[in-house]
């Protein structure tokens, strides 16, 4: 396994993340064996939420690390999060940290995320006085956390504002094939800083695992596996320092922890020939650039819908509607009162769109696929 400094903190961890948001809530003890074993293959950077697994998934990877044998639990990272509309105030964020160290059994947790930052907005509410990020701080004075980072599905070009802050040690980032240029500025900034780098869904939320037929251009050979591709696209950048893969099982776990040892090291070729050859299938996805948004008059918020039809035409349909309740959830939900039906079909946001994308029919599909016509 190869490891990487974290940014500045003088750590050094995995390239290879294990994400927890995979694990059957019933069936704790797979998920245990997943855990130790990926850390008995030196995957020492382990990453979780509030809610994950139906709120299991900090419980699990707490039991799973802490059954280790001692001078085995040396050097294996926790990271976990905290969003803004679970806990809006510093108070709430302090309160959240108690009840995750009980179930790490832990005493401090290494990296500490501002979860889920959509915007400069939201990172800004994040920041102010009394706000989640004085909590969080506040905590690391006491020692109960050691770096304070953050996780956001903002722009690039928001991203690169939020890393200028020089508040956050390392970023977490939605990263992969088929939104690279949507988050390319971000990472850029991120790296040039020496914030560290860590990229979520690098299969495209699992868009790239389920139509094989199309994706098999991907594969370097036909013993080679399409996931395994979309894998080596982020092990190959040298601007990242983690590529976390959700895992449910020891199966999982070995197959990434392969791919990850077959990168010696990052090479910009590699980035280039994927892009190349997914390009050359034409297919075109929605990358969240919002483009789309400033030109709508009903103030849609079109590109989390253009997301759902894209995950419904990769065959993921359960996984959109999942989503959908995600997006719906809390009073200031990230859809804002506004939904697919309400398109009047004017045109102006297919102007707009970079990837010229057919979106007035993606808007019709979505609105009758989730029964909001």
């Amino acid at each position: 396994m190869r490891y990487k400094e974290f940014g500045k903190t003088g750590k050094k961890v995995s390239v290879l993340g294990f994400g927890g948001m995979r694990f059957d809530p019933k069936d704790e003890e797979t998920a245990i064996r997943a855990i130790q074993r990926a850390a008995e293959l030196g995957i020492n950077y382990f990453d979780t939420a509030p809610g994950y697994c139906e709120d299991t998934s900090e419980t699990f990877i707490g039991h799973a690390l802490s059954t280790l044998p001692k001078d085995k639990q040396k050097g294996l990272y926790i990271s976990t999060k905290s969003h803004i509309g679970a806990d809006p105030k510093a108070d709430d964020v302090r309160r959240r940290i108690d009840d995750q160290l009980k179930k790490f059994h832990r005493e401090k947790i290494e990296f500490y995320n501002m979860w889920c930052i959509i915007d400069l907005d939201q990172f800004h509410k994040i920041m102010a006085k009394g706000g989640p990020y004085e909590g969080a701080l506040k905590a690391k004075k006491e020692g109960l956390i050691e770096h304070i980072c953050c996780s956001s599905h903002a722009s690039g070009e928001e991203i690169a504002e939020i890393v200028k802050a020089d508040v956050f040690q390392g970023i977490t980032l939605g990263y992969n094939i088929l939104n690279h240029e949507f988050r390319k500025e971000g990472m850029e900034a991120a790296a040039k800083a020496d914030c560290a780098i860590v990229t979520m869904n690098p299969l495209g939320g699992g868009m790239l695992t389920r139509d094989e037929d199309m994706l098999s251009i991907l594969k370097e050979d036909e013993a080679d596996s399409f996931i395994a591709a979309a894998l080596r696209f982020n092990f190959s950048h040298s601007e990242i320092t983690v590529v976390l893969a959700g895992m449910k099982d020891t199966a999982e776990v070995e197959f990434n922890v392969n791919v990850a040892e077959s990168i010696r090291e990052p090479d910009p070729q590699v980035i280039k020939l994927l892009l190349k050859k997914f390009e050359s299938l034409g297919e075109a996805f929605c990358t969240g650039c919002r483009y789309c948004i400033e030109h709508c008059p009903e103030e849609i918020q079109i590109h989390l819908y253009a997301g759902l039809w894209d995950r419904v035409r990769m065959k993921l349909p359960e996984d959109a509607h999942r989503v959908y309740n995600v997006y719906l959830a809390g009073e200031d939900h990230w859809l804002k009162g506004k939904r697919a039906s309400d398109c009047s079909q004017c045109g102006e946001c297919e102007q707009a769109c970079t990837q010229k994308l057919p979106i007035r029919e993606y808007m019709e599909n979505i609105a009758k696929f989730l029964g909001e016509k």
